[in-house]
Protein backbone atom coordinates (compact mmCIF):
# COMPACT_ATOMS: atom_id res chain seq x y z
CA UNK A 1 0.00 0.00 0.00
CA UNK A 2 1.34 3.40 -0.95
CA UNK A 3 -0.68 5.31 1.65
CA UNK A 4 -3.43 4.83 4.20
CA UNK A 5 -6.53 3.20 2.67
CA UNK A 6 -8.49 6.30 3.68
CA UNK A 7 -7.48 9.74 4.92
CA UNK A 8 -10.17 12.43 4.93
CA UNK A 9 -9.23 15.38 2.74
CA UNK A 10 -12.17 17.47 4.01
CA UNK A 11 -13.15 18.12 0.39
CA UNK A 12 -16.91 17.85 0.94
CA UNK A 13 -17.65 15.24 -1.71
CA UNK A 14 -19.35 13.07 0.92
CA UNK A 15 -21.32 16.09 2.19
CA UNK A 16 -23.74 15.89 -0.72
CA UNK A 17 -27.09 14.25 -0.86
CA UNK A 18 -30.45 15.41 0.41
CA UNK A 19 -31.79 13.29 3.21
CA UNK A 20 -28.64 11.32 3.85
CA UNK A 21 -27.02 13.42 6.54
CA UNK A 22 -28.62 13.27 9.96
CA UNK A 23 -27.85 13.68 13.65
CA UNK A 24 -29.00 11.47 16.46
CA UNK A 25 -30.60 13.38 19.37
CA UNK A 26 -27.55 12.81 21.56
CA UNK A 27 -25.28 14.36 18.90
CA UNK A 28 -27.07 17.72 18.88
CA UNK A 29 -25.48 19.28 22.02
CA UNK A 30 -21.87 19.00 20.79
CA UNK A 31 -22.78 20.12 17.26
CA UNK A 32 -24.74 23.14 18.49
CA UNK A 33 -21.85 24.27 20.70
CA UNK A 34 -19.49 24.33 17.72
CA UNK A 35 -21.67 26.89 15.95
CA UNK A 36 -22.40 28.81 19.16
CA UNK A 37 -26.14 28.12 19.18
CA UNK A 38 -28.52 26.60 21.68
CA UNK A 39 -29.74 23.13 20.79
CA UNK A 40 -33.15 24.56 19.89
CA UNK A 41 -31.59 27.24 17.64
CA UNK A 42 -29.35 24.67 15.98
CA UNK A 43 -32.29 22.40 15.20
CA UNK A 44 -34.38 25.32 13.90
CA UNK A 45 -31.56 26.70 11.74
CA UNK A 46 -30.07 23.52 10.33
CA UNK A 47 -32.34 20.50 10.82
CA UNK A 48 -35.60 18.87 9.90
CA UNK A 49 -36.94 16.44 12.52
CA UNK A 50 -37.36 12.96 10.97
CA UNK A 51 -38.15 9.68 12.70
CA UNK A 52 -36.58 10.68 16.03
CA UNK A 53 -33.44 12.04 14.33
CA UNK A 54 -32.51 15.37 12.81
CA UNK A 55 -31.90 15.52 9.08
CA UNK A 56 -29.39 18.23 8.31
CA UNK A 57 -30.74 20.42 5.55
CA UNK A 58 -29.00 20.80 2.24
CA UNK A 59 -28.51 23.95 0.28
CA UNK A 60 -27.22 24.69 -3.19
CA UNK A 61 -26.69 21.54 -5.26
CA UNK A 62 -27.66 19.28 -2.37
CA UNK A 63 -24.64 20.12 -0.21
CA UNK A 64 -25.00 19.99 3.58
CA UNK A 65 -25.63 23.53 4.84
CA UNK A 66 -23.00 23.01 7.54
CA UNK A 67 -20.28 22.63 4.89
CA UNK A 68 -18.69 25.96 4.05
CA UNK A 69 -15.53 27.42 2.53
CA UNK A 70 -13.48 26.23 5.51
CA UNK A 71 -15.01 22.75 5.46
CA UNK A 72 -17.47 21.20 7.88
CA UNK A 73 -18.52 23.62 10.59
CA UNK A 74 -19.11 20.75 13.03
CA UNK A 75 -16.23 18.49 11.97
CA UNK A 76 -15.13 17.81 15.57
CA UNK A 77 -18.67 16.62 16.39
CA UNK A 78 -19.71 15.37 12.99
CA UNK A 79 -22.66 12.98 12.87
CA UNK A 80 -22.18 9.22 13.11
CA UNK A 81 -23.11 8.79 9.45
CA UNK A 82 -20.33 11.20 8.49
CA UNK A 83 -17.77 9.54 10.77
CA UNK A 84 -18.51 6.21 9.09
CA UNK A 85 -17.65 7.41 5.58
CA UNK A 86 -16.38 5.63 3.48
CA UNK A 87 -16.88 2.47 5.50
CA UNK A 88 -20.50 2.01 4.50
CA UNK A 89 -21.93 -1.53 4.21
CA UNK A 90 -22.15 -1.37 0.42
CA UNK A 91 -18.46 -0.56 0.06
CA UNK A 92 -17.45 -3.18 2.61
CA UNK A 93 -19.46 -5.88 0.84
CA UNK A 94 -19.13 -4.90 -2.80
CA UNK A 95 -15.84 -4.28 -4.58
CA UNK A 96 -17.65 -2.40 -7.36
CA UNK A 97 -19.15 0.07 -4.90
CA UNK A 98 -15.68 0.77 -3.48
CA UNK A 99 -14.27 1.27 -6.98
CA UNK A 100 -17.04 3.75 -7.74
CA UNK A 101 -16.39 5.63 -4.48
CA UNK A 102 -12.68 5.86 -5.34
CA UNK A 103 -13.63 7.92 -8.41
CA UNK A 104 -15.42 10.51 -6.28
CA UNK A 105 -13.50 10.59 -3.00
CA UNK A 106 -9.87 11.76 -3.05
CA UNK A 107 -9.41 10.44 0.48
CA UNK A 108 -9.68 6.81 -0.62
CA UNK A 109 -6.37 5.44 -1.89
CA UNK A 110 -7.05 4.62 -5.55
CA UNK A 111 -4.63 1.70 -5.28
CA UNK A 112 -6.17 0.06 -2.19
CA UNK A 113 -7.58 -3.39 -2.81
CA UNK A 114 -11.04 -4.25 -1.55
CA UNK A 115 -9.49 -6.80 0.82
CA UNK A 116 -7.08 -4.23 2.30
CA UNK A 117 -9.89 -1.68 2.60
CA UNK A 118 -12.04 -4.15 4.56
CA UNK A 119 -9.07 -5.20 6.71
CA UNK A 120 -8.35 -1.53 7.51
CA UNK A 121 -11.98 -1.05 8.55
CA UNK A 122 -11.79 -4.12 10.80
CA UNK A 123 -8.62 -2.72 12.40
CA UNK A 124 -10.30 0.64 13.05
CA UNK A 125 -13.39 -1.06 14.41
CA UNK A 126 -11.28 -3.17 16.79
CA UNK A 127 -9.62 0.05 18.00
CA UNK A 128 -13.04 1.49 18.85
CA UNK A 129 -13.31 3.95 15.96
CA UNK A 130 -16.81 2.83 15.08
CA UNK A 131 -19.25 2.62 17.95
CA UNK A 132 -22.87 1.71 17.37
Amino acid sequence: MSRMPFECQRCGVCCRGKGGIYLEKEEVPAASQLVDLTEKEFIEDFCLPRDGKYEIQTGHKGVCILFGPQGCRIHQAKPKICRQWPFFPAMLKNKGALEEAKLACPGIDPEVSHEDFVAYYQKLKAQGEFKN
